[in-house]
Order: structure tokens, then C-alpha cells, then sequence
């Protein structure tokens, strides 16, 4: 790769990462990916049941399977702003390109109906990390964009980035009890 596009591309990642360049319009990709999670749950439901855990099984899967896709289509650059806050991925950068496999092997299962503890304890790891991560950010009241979408939509790194994840390690601690 030569200088002037190093360069270029190390500008365009700074900017999409950069929460001053922000408005409120940034939240309405969060809102579409949420309305497109409801619909294909929604979806699931109706083919598969509508039960509680059919609900929570789908929920779960298409969050995960969403959330993933975004990350992969910036693979660096979702690495790059990860590791700006992740407690993993700041000690080990290489799990910044692991953690959207990750995601997605988490949705798979769980839209496979994959009923099991040791899903549902590793989700919960995973979100209890994440929120351990993204308050310590907040606390030190660095604004920074949450790379929990890629670099492609940008959305700040706030509670709502608390929120999605708690609620997912809610949600698979009541799948433990259910």
C-alpha cells in the first residue's frame, strides 16, 4: 500500500470514528437495524411458534447475526475502534477481527435453537465484558463512536451501547432460568 493511500484510508477511518461528526440522524441506522431485528424475530415467531423462548431464541440470533454483519463489512476498521475501548481487544488487538466471528457463531446458534447453558454463560461473558468496557469509557468521558455497527453506520459510543448489550446478558441469564 503506498503512503498517499495509507494515508487516505487512515483519514477516512479517523472520521468515521470521530464522534463530533455526529447528529441525531446517526441513531436512525441504529433504529432501522433494531426495526429489521423485530421484524425478522417477528417472522421467526410466526413459523416456529410463539412462544417465550422462541421469542428470546430469535431476539438473540438475529441481534448477534446483525450485529456481526456490520462489523464485517469493515473488518479493519471495526478492529481499529474496538480496541479503542474493549478490555480484551485493547490487551489483545488481534481479538478486535475474531469477536465478529464470535457474533455471528452466537447468532447461529441461537437461530438454530440451540438450547444450552454454556450459550447462554458465554453471551453473558461476552456482554458483561462489553458493558465492563464501554462504562469505563464513559466514565473517563472520552466521546468516541461505538464500533458495536462497524464503521459503516456511525453511532456514539452512550448508554444505548450499555443498554443493547446489558439487555442481551439479561435476556440469556432468564434463557438459564427458563
Amino acid at each position: 500500500m503506498d503512503h498517499a493511500h495509507h494515508h487516505e484510508s487512515t483519514e477516512s477511518l479517523k472520521t468515521a470514528l470521530d464522534p463530533t461528526s455526529h447528529s441525531i440522524k446517526d441513531y436512525v441506522p441504529l433504529l432501522v437495524v433494531f426495526a429489521f431485528i423485530a421484524a425478522s424475530s417477528a417472522t421467526h415467531v410466526f413459523l416456529m411458534g410463539n412462544t417465550l423462548i422462541n421469542w428470546s431464541m430469535a431476539i438473540m440470533g438475529y441481534f448477534f447475526l446483525f450485529f456481526a454483519l456490520f462489523k464485517f463489512i469493515d473488518l479493519p476498521g471495526f478492529k481499529e475502534g474496538y480496541t479503542h475501548y474493549d478490555l480484551i481487544a485493547k490487551r489483545v488487538p488481534t481479538w478486535g477481527y475474531v469477536y465478529p466471528f464470535v457474533e455471528l457463531a452466537l447468532g447461529v446458534l441461537y437461530l438454530l435453537n440451540f438450547q444450552n447453558p454454556v450459550l447462554y454463560f458465554l453471551t453473558i461473558l461476552i456482554t458483561v465484558i462489553n458493558v465492563i468496557s464501554v462504562s469505563i469509557k464513559l466514565a473517563k468521558k472520552e466521546k468516541f463512536m461505538c464500533a458495536c455497527l462497524g464503521t459503516i453506520l456511525k453511532v456514539p459510543l452512550t448508554t444505548v451501547t450499555l443498554i443493547e448489550y446489558g439487555v442481551m446478558g439479561l435476556m440469556a441469564g432468564g434463557m438459564l432460568l427458563i
